[in-house]
């Protein structure tokens, strides 16, 4: 008997439930990863991204031999013949069943159904498994309904977390025997700046593990105090593991629930922060819209956002003229990553001060960060835009320079990634004789003009 897992968005071994229920009779097992550039690219995913997905991958493939699991690689060109080689590689390897983790897209769904379908016309089942804490069908308000506000969401969550003792899988059960070698796994091609950024992350499941662990002993206890602060080294910088499945939320509940209470605050805020991963997850589930490029509030579809492409390449360089963003675009420009307090200020920028679809921000985020998860990106964006879940009211709009004045007082930040700046008397915001002086750019709009103009659009469209 041969059972046959497919890798989705769950690159790792501990706390798959898929991987775990394929390998339990322990006769034969055979791991898929299909390399499918197409829908890669429907989903903005990164090179960045894709290719530390596969150097975790190759890590995994030595424990799979081990395991006297097979690991196979198959290419496709979008999810039609994704299916059909699917179809193919089961009927050509005699598989019996189909082992899968859920993933929440529209898109994900519907591949999983059809999928379904056609094994079923074989007689071969598929198994699809949750691999999120708590299945997103199974918290719901007393009316019956899903949760459209984190708040309340989080509440529940929180009220299963207390009554559930969170356990995690373990490792897979070595197979009695190993069928076929595992293929070679090609590299994505990057370039050198890219691959510059790569060799910064660890790579390989145990090291993940061991971060969240150094995370949970060491800066938990001062995440609440720190997070919010881009120039200290202040939060967990577990999210590269997270988006790529290499950790699983459940893996973090239960590792921080080993040492430490949700009495100590540090951990309720670390926490919340997980929870607002699995919320926005349980968003997509729930609300498809999100998933085919339209706004969770049907009542912006046609908001009248702005087209100027030039004030959008600024923003994407950092050219702004604001500091704290400008030094945040080329964080992400240099390192894959950005500070999430951060992520809200550029947001929330590029949609209400320069009025940007935040459909266009999204994507750029989505092709640039190491740690892109679609359920995340996307609430966020909408999050800041005022357009989705829980979203800020159109009236609230980060002040840029006043949350560099309380988040980056020193402009130690800023410093870095905009060392030019170094020597002016006013970092959050030069004068224009020193912008002029070291050539700095201007102010690409006025923030309070343009915040009484995205204030009056909202409001007139909100009617």
């Amino acid at each position: 008997m041969t059972n046959l897992y497919i890798f989705n968005s769950d690159f790792r071994l501990r706390d798959n439930p898929a991987l775990f229920q394929a390998s339990k009779n322990g006769a034969s097992l055979t791991a898929l990863f299909i390399n499918n550039p197409e829908k890669w690219a429907d989903h903005n995913e990164s090179n960045l991204k894709i290719a530390f997905q596969i150097e975790h991958l190759k890590k995994l493939s030595e424990k799979f031999d081990e395991l006297n699991i097979s690991l196979k690689v198959i290419h496709a060109e979008g999810t039609t013949d994704e299916i059909q080689k699917i179809i193919e590689f089961v009927k050509e390897k005699k598989i019996n069943e189909v082992f899968v983790n859920k993933e929440y897209g529209f898109n994900e769904t519907q591949r999983d159904l059809n999928l379904e379908k056609d094994l079923k016309a074989y007689n071969k089942k598929l198994n699809i498994f949750d691999s999120s804490v708590f299945p997103p069908d199974s918290i719901k308000t007393q009316n019956d309904t899903f949760f459209k506000v984190f708040t309340p969401f989080s509440k529940a969550f929180r009220s299963k977390l207390v009554s559930k003792k969170i356990e995690v899988l373990g490792l897979p059960k070595k197979q009695k025997n190993k069928i076929q070698n595992s293929d070679e796994i090609e590299n994505i091609v990057l370039s050198d700046k890219q691959k510059t950024i790569l060799e910064q992350y660890l790579v390989g499941e145990d090291r993940a593990l061991n971060q969240l662990r150094g995370f949970i002993d060491q800066k938990i206890l001062e995440y609440k105090n720190n997070r919010d602060y881009p120039a200290l080294d202040g939060t967990s910088s577990l999210s590269p593991y997270l988006s790529s499945g290499i950790l699983s939320s459940r893996q973090c509940f239960f590792e921080v629930y080993e040492k430490h209470s949700e009495d100590e605050e540090g951990v309720r805020t670390w926490n919340n922060e997980i929870i607002w991963r699995e919320f926005y997850k349980y968003i997509l589930f729930h609300n498809p819209r999100v998933s085919k490029n339209l706004s969770f509030s049907e009542k912006y579809d046609n908001f009248p956002w702005s087209d100027n492409e030039g004030h959008f390449i600024a923003w994407t360089k950092g050219k702004t003229g604001v500091p704290i963003i400008d030094a945040a675009m080329k964080q992400l420009n240099t390192t894959g990553w950005m500070h999430n307090r951060l992520r809200m200020i550029v947001a929330m920028y590029l949609t209400k001060n320069l009025l940007i679809d935040w459909r266009e921000g999204e994507r750029y985020f989505m092709q640039n960060l190491i740690d892109g998860d679609f359920a995340s990106n996307n609430g966020g964006w909408q999050w800041s835009a005022s357009t989705g879940v829980d979203a800020a009211p159109y009236f609230r709009i980060f002040n840029p320079i006043t949350q560099s004045e309380k988040f980056d007082k020193e402009g130690t930040f800023i410093k870095k990634w905009l060392p030019e700046l170094s020597s002016v008397k006013n970092i959050h915001d030069p004068s224009s004789k020193e912008r002029n002086d070291i050539g700095y750019s201007n102010h690409l709009v006025d923030l309070k003009e343009s915040r009484k103009k995205a204030i009056e659009i909202f409001s007139n469209f909100s009617k």
